[in-house]
């Protein structure tokens, strides 16, 4: 992809260091997007940014964030999963203090509000921030409606909307809030023709930052695991019996062993299940395995740019973000719904895959470039 070298500094705001259950990707995606810029040559720094929906939970202990009648129904969960978490939580605090360039201070809405920043650029990047359903309704500061961030130029890069169901008030506010932003580009292509209906700006759909990088970029910071020859099962926020099912078959077939990364510690098949690990770690865990079976977004997007054969499971309302990478790069039959066989697992070309994903990376440099761009117009 071009350089910009592009002469500005650039804030970035996004649900990242704060995020439920310590999730990887959210820690990633922002990690990814400060490092291509830095390639850019572009002076950037990740806003310390904590949002409405995570001010009353704890990520040091979340069980002191549940109800009290959900305390008392996951009590064998939470005393399961107390330490692994803690130590977990442990780890992702390391890395952000050690591959994050923040704000010093932290800030909520109200303080960002307030905040004098010296930024060019604000840049709104991924994850579901747009999604009212994940967010506790619209967030103002990943809409760039505060008046600390007027005046300054406005990008969205990789948004996420999630479900789209909006009722007519919400699609109301969704239209005003667009009209704060320069620029606007969405992850999934569903959300690229859904924001498009309410804005006059043009919405260009752009990949996840994290396919921004290569396997050699995040093999600097990547833990080689200990283990040899295995499938890994990357089994996010819903415990999926079937691709546990398929795991050890496909297992059986090619003489490994199965390593799974989750928060679920109920393991009826007696795989490994990896509940402490931390960024680096995930990262080695994909870097070297055999073969991945995975139900989340950035299980695809870490198979994708670590070459590995894989199939990812639906998981009912959050598909579209996979579906959407999925049929850019001609991989659709690596999805697979939660009633269907297992096929028979072929390999994946790699050299068309790429030539595809190739073409997707130049996109999302020419928006940035032109995004940027109008900073220095202003």
């Amino acid at each position: 992809m071009p350089e910009m070298r592009i002469t500005m500094k650039v804030g970035i705001i996004s649900i990242n260091k704060y995020s439920k259950h310590l999730n990887f990707g959210a820690a990633l995606h922002s990690y990814a997007f400060q490092q291509y810029l830095d390639k850019q040559g572009i002076d950037n720094v990740i806003i310390d940014y904590l949002p409405r929906f995570m001010k009353t939970y704890n990520m040091k202990y979340p069980f002191l964030s549940e109800q009290p009648k959900e305390k008392v129904k996951r009590f064998f969960f939470w005393l399961g999963y107390f330490f692994p978490n803690l130590t977990r939580y442990k780890k992702f605090m390391n890395f952000f203090d050690t591959q994050y360039r923040m704000t010093n201070c932290q800030y909520d809405e109200a303080l960002l509000s307030k905040a004098l920043f010296d930024f060019d650029t604000i840049v709104c990047e991924s994850d579901v921030i747009w999604s009212p359903h994940s967010t506790q309704g619209f967030d103002n500061g990943f809409f760039c409606n505060l008046p600390s961030m007027r005046g300054k130029n406005k990008i969205s890069y990789a948004a996420c909307i999630g479900y789209t169901n909006f009722s007519e008030k919400r699609q109301a506010r969704f239209r005003e809030l667009l009209k704060n932003f320069d620029s606007i580009s969405v992850r999934e292509i569903q959300g690229t023709e859904f924001t498009q209906e309410y804005t006059d700006k043009p919405v260009v759909n752009v990949l996840d930052p994290t396919l921004l990088l290569d396997a050699e970029d995040y093999a600097k910071i990547a833990v080689k695991p200990k283990e040899k020859h295995y499938l890994l099962v990357y089994n996010c926020l819903k415990n999926n019996r079937k691709m546990l099912e398929d795991a050890h078959k496909i297992a059986k077939e090619r003489g490994l062993e199965v390593i799974e990364i989750s928060v679920f510690y109920t393991n009826i098949f007696r795989n490994k299940v990896k509940l402490s690990i931390g960024i680096e770690e995930f990262l080695g865990y994909f870097m070297h395995a055999d073969f991945i079976l995975t139900n989340a977004f950035h299980g695809v997007c870490f198979s994708l740019i670590n070459k590995k054969s894989f199939y990812t499971y639906a998981r009912g309302t959050k598909d579209s973000r996979v579906t959407s990478i999925l049929h850019l790069l001609h991989l659709d039959d690596r999805f697979l719904q939660n009633d269907q066989e297992m096929p028979a697992v072929t390999e994946i070309d790699y050299d068309d895959v790429y030539k595809h994903l190739q073409a997707e990376r130049e996109k999302s440099a020419k928006f940035l470039t032109d995004a940027f761009a109008k900073s220095l117009e202003a």
